[in-house]
């Protein structure tokens, strides 16, 4: 039996495969992928998350038919230990994104970033220009688009000859587009990265680094947008928890059952 310092290299939270890694292995996943031309795709998964996946089977295909799941959040943390599991790191696209931004700069990669309100992908693009000296922006799209237009816009990226595509048009939306266009668009990386190019562009400012350490960024951002955010949070957050406490006597039921069978054995 785990116990609740195991580490395994992958995990399982509510029938979804997570990759189980620290910040500076999942850089070297993407490194190594750009190194083979090896076709990946990426995606974080955090409660909401897997809220969204409990009650959208297309989404859960999407994030099974992902390469890399990363694990993001305190309440991944807390399910993983209801299930004697132990998560290395909070893997969120946010914090890899400076990470991603040096290592591309140094390999000559170029980077597209598609996504958010019109001018705020720019915006995150200018600081990403402005702090990595050398950083190749293929091309900048924001995500208010027509569905029709979606073919032409893989073209596009497809022709900027991006290595590695940012799709910030939260879930369940960008991990669809991935699925969709990931062949079409040319790149050898693509990553489902939420709100990221609002924290970049300076439209959402981010939680102080004491609460983000101590896995409160969630209080930051609802304080930030109650209207928007409550219902994710204030009831997004029990249900998710409920579930992974049902998961969890689960399968402490089934080993009780299981030990009473090799008893009568």
């Amino acid at each position: 039996m785990k116990t609740a310092n195991s580490q395994a290299a992958e995990l399982h939270l509510q029938g979804i495969r997570l990759d189980n890694l620290s910040m500076s292995e999942a850089l070297s996943c993407i490194e190594q992928a750009l190194a083979a031309s090896q076709p990946t795709r990426i995606a974080f998964a955090n409660a909401d998350c897997l809220n969204l996946a409990a009650g959208n089977a297309a989404y859960r295909q999407h994030l099974a038919g992902m390469d890399r799941v990363f694990i993001d959040g305190i309440g991944m943390r807390i399910a993983a230990r209801l299930l004697g599991q132990s998560v290395r790191a909070n893997v969120n696209g946010t914090d890899l994104f400076p990470l991603l931004c040096a290592s591309l700069a140094r390999q000559g990669k170029r980077l597209y970033l598609l996504g958010g309100r019109p001018g705020v992908a720019a915006q995150a693009a200018s600081w990403a220009r402005q702090n990595f000296p050398g950083l190749r922006v293929a091309g900048i799209s924001h995500g208010y688009y027509p569905a029709s237009e979606e073919a032409m816009l893989a073209n596009e990226i497809h022709d900027s000859r991006a290595d590695v595509l940012l799709v910030g048009l939260g879930a369940p939306r960008q991990e669809a587009w991935i699925t969709r266009h990931m062949a079409a668009c040319g790149a050898t990386v693509a990553m489902g990265v939420g709100g990221l190019f609002d924290f970049y562009g300076g439209r959402v400012p981010r939680a102080p680094f004491w609460m983000r350490r101590l896995g409160l960024e969630w209080v930051f951002r609802l304080y930030q947008e109650p209207a928007r955010l409550w219902r994710r949070y204030l009831l997004g957050n029990p249900s998710f928890l409920c579930r992974a406490c049902r998961e969890a006597l689960g399968k402490l039921f089934s080993r009780h059952t299981e030990g009473k069978h090799h008893e009568l054995v």
